[in-house]
């Protein structure tokens, strides 16, 4: 675990890292116009889409905004 309660191994962040990028992508928006309509600072954006850190609320925000759903998987 983490200062902040959540661990997350690379891999995994690399994957939701990818997927938060290419919604961005999909929809065709800049960071800086994300972060406005997020009011999500654009470093914990980026962050969350190169894999330095995971924010569960940045994360949920962002699948909101994206009208995606957040599921977990235990395998």
């Amino acid at each position: 675990m983490t200062r902040y309660g959540y661990f997350m191994d690379k891999q995994t962040m690399k994957e939701i890292g990818l997927s938060l990028w290419q919604m961005r992508q999909d929809k065709h928006l800049y960071l800086h116009q994300v972060a406005r309509l997020t009011n999500l600072p654009i470093r914990t954006i980026d962050g969350l889409e190169v894999d330095k850190f995971f924010k569960y609320q940045a994360v949920r925000t962002l699948l909101e905004f994206y009208g995606k759903k957040f599921r977990i998987v235990f395998e």
